[in-house]
């Protein structure tokens, strides 16, 4: 199946003499997969870290969970990086944005290995890591085929990178929302790896590698701010708070790239504007937790 995934595009793309890329990402995508497999059978004790954030004592639970996370980042970074190498190109864009090809597929990797231990079944666990198996593959891919802007294939590879990164945005914010974590850990959660999405999304506009990352750090700083907001609403239900962070990210990205094109307009503002409204009213309409059955709206209780 990975072999098949592997040959979308596999005609426009012309290895250099640093390997074949598309070996590499099969062997990066089972290391990926069995490391997912790795993370439902490691049992370790749990580090727990006591601190005090912003006068209030704060106590956070490393679980072998969240290092293996951090572990298969890593490797999933690692890997993007092998396989980027093999590009012709890679030589003239050495010096530009290579790093920011790790964002996705680390994305990918950390919200599979929190995603899985809510799974309640084996079976739907097996289902959830051969599914981020597939994606790694496409994105893989995709990202190789985007490496040179006018290659054949580009379009298409942007387009599956595109879904990919709003698809793995929406299901983070849906997780972290429904889980209802504290706040410092959900809001930090959601503001990384809301930069790593962000970073993927505008690399191609740019090729500025430090101006990348700052419009990436403000979006991913902004989700996290939004994110410690809404958990507040406590009569939120986790669809309707995840639909509107997805709906700050998309908002925040579109800004992000015509800032980037120096092509922020008043008309772009107002069809912005327009666009937010059209989508807030759609999120009270069809969204759960916006209308009681009352019709009231519900509010977060006031403070003692």
């Amino acid at each position: 199946m990975l072999q098949r995934i592997f040959s979308f595009g596999r005609q426009e793309a012309h290895p250099s003499d640093g390997g074949n890329p598309y070996d590499r990402m099969s062997v990066v995508t089972w290391v990926l997969v069995f490391g997912l497999i790795l993370s439902l059978l490691v049992e370790a004790p749990a580090t727990l870290v006591k601190f005090t954030a912003l006068g209030s004592p704060v106590a956070l639970e490393f679980s072998a969970g969240l290092w293996m996370a951090v572990v298969l980042a890593l490797a999933a970074a690692a890997g993007t990086e092998s396989i980027i190498r093999t590009h012709p190109r890679y030589r003239v864009h050495r010096n530009s944005l290579t790093w920011a090809y790790w964002a996705l597929p680390m994305a990918i990797t950390i919200i599979t290995v929190l995603v899985l231990p809510a799974v309640p079944t084996s079976f739907l666990q097996v289902l959830v890591v051969v599914t981020a198996g597939i994606l790694l593959a496409f994105a893989f891919n995709s990202l190789y085929l985007t490496v040179e802007s006018g290659q054949v294939g580009f379009r298409r590879a942007r387009l599956v990178l595109n879904v990919l990164t709003y698809g793995a945005a929406l299901l983070l914010f849906l997780f972290v929302y429904q889980t209802r974590i504290r706040s410092l850990v959900s809001s930090t959660l959601v503001g990384v790896t809301a930069t790593l999405l962000a970073i993927e999304l505008l690399r191609t506009w740019d090729r500025r590698a430090q101006l990348v990352l700052a419009y990436g750090l403000i979006v991913g700083l902004l989700l996290g701010q939004v994110t410690w907001a809404l958990n507040y609403w406590p009569l939120l239900p986790g669809l309707t708070g995840g639909l509107l962070l997805l709906l700050t990210f998309y908002l925040s990205v579109i800004i992000a790239q015509h800032g980037l094109q120096e092509r922020l307009t008043r008309r772009l503002l107002l069809e912005l504007v327009i666009f937010t409204l059209i989508a807030l009213a759609l999120i009270v309409l069809f969204a759960p937790g916006f209308v009681r059955q009352e019709g009231t709206l519900p509010l977060p209780p006031l403070a003692p």
